[in-house]
């Protein structure tokens, strides 16, 4: 029989390959395809911060098997080893000190990412039942000075399973108290956990904006979920 061959293309993002566990967790995906160094990506987020004391959850989507390796930023001390992760499996690790770590595959040098931990970072959840999906949004720093950078994760729960929803397109926009759009991505989320950044030029009250469009690849009735942070001078 010959030998299958893993090819990159956008319709393997679009299988839904069982949501990993968990209520609003951080989860790093291995995509499909990951073990091909032609993937256009091999995570969904290579960069990934978290608050102290919290866990990380690597899970394979992948049909091959993958190992993980938790190290210093400098590569130099490793401070954990996944072993053998099957595919639809996962790897939990938590980051109890403030730092930069960095992770790896020791089978295929290009599958690589950072992770930062801190605690300088607030989170909301929005409950919203008419689409049966809830909304966390956390931000780093907290509270962000005018001139900083502030980095933005957004974690999409289904509320009848608790667990990550693949696969959900959304708008997500950053308002001026005038409602004035200051910044807006609109993106497809293929494994449940996106990432946005953006450098404050004003001080005062914000407010973040998700805007769910569809679900599992069908429109729904848009439902906006809207958050408050604060920005100093």
């Amino acid at each position: 029989m010959p030998k299958l061959i893993c090819v990159p293309a956008i319709f393997f993002l679009m299988v839904v390959i069982g949501i990993p566990e968990a209520y609003a967790e951080d989860i790093i995906t291995i995509i499909p395809c990951s073990s091909n160094h032609n993937n256009p990506r091999f995570f969904d987020n290579p960069s990934y911060y978290v608050q102290k004391g919290h866990q990380i959850r690597w899970y394979n989507a992948d049909d091959v098997n993958h190992r993980i390796v938790i190290s210093t930023s400098d590569a130099k001390a490793v401070l954990s080893d996944s072993g053998i992760i099957k595919s639809n499996g996962s790897f939990p690790f938590i980051f109890n000190n403030i730092g930069i770590y960095h992770f790896s595959s020791p089978v295929y040098a290009w599958m690589q990412g950072n992770v930062s931990v801190t605690d300088d970072i607030s989170s909301v959840t929005m409950t919203n039942p008419k689409n049966n999906v809830d909304v966390q949004l956390t931000w780093t720093p907290a509270i962000p000075r005018v001139g900083q950078i502030t980095d933005f994760k957004i974690i999409f729960i289904d509320r009848s399973t608790d667990k990550n929803h693949q696969h959900i397109d959304y708008v997500f926009s950053i308002d001026s108290p005038a409602n004035k759009i200051l910044y807006q991505q609109a993106l497809h989320s293929s494994w449940g956990v996106e990432y946005a950044t953006y450098k404050f030029n004003t001080p005062g009250i914000i407010i973040p904006k998700i805007t769910i469009d569809a679900i599992l690849f069908q429109p729904v009735e848009p439902v906006e979920d809207d958050f408050k942070m604060s920005v100093k001078a």
